[in-house]
């Protein structure tokens, strides 16, 4: 009856430990964005790193590209959605196998 009682205990205090981890990680996390909106977010850090473009160079040859990226998964296919969307199309995206996807 008491070892059945110390593992109950047991149980219990391993639930409030992870718990306690799980709670400790919100608040922290939390404060960090409470944090950047308060403080960073009035200052217009966003809107300085949105408006950024990328710059090729303007002497390019028809062979040369400003990026290349390896893999048409789902990390190649987000950079050459993002390089699109930052102003350049000089990138070359090279695969493997035959088929685009990870």
């Amino acid at each position: 009856m008491v070892h059945q009682i110390w593992n109950i205990l047991y149980m219990l205090g391993l639930l409030i430990i992870t718990y306690s981890t799980i709670l400790v990680t919100i608040i922290v996390g939390f404060t960090g964005q409470l944090f950047y909106w308060l403080f960073l977010d009035p200052c217009g850090f966003r809107n300085r790193n949105a408006n950024r473009k990328l710059t090729s160079a303007n002497n390019k040859k028809d062979n040369e590209y400003y990026s290349l990226i390896i893999g048409s998964g789902f990390s190649g296919l987000g950079m050459a959605i993002k390089l699109k969307e930052l102003g350049t199309d000089n990138f070359t995206i090279i695969e493997r196998h035959g088929h685009v996807g990870g």
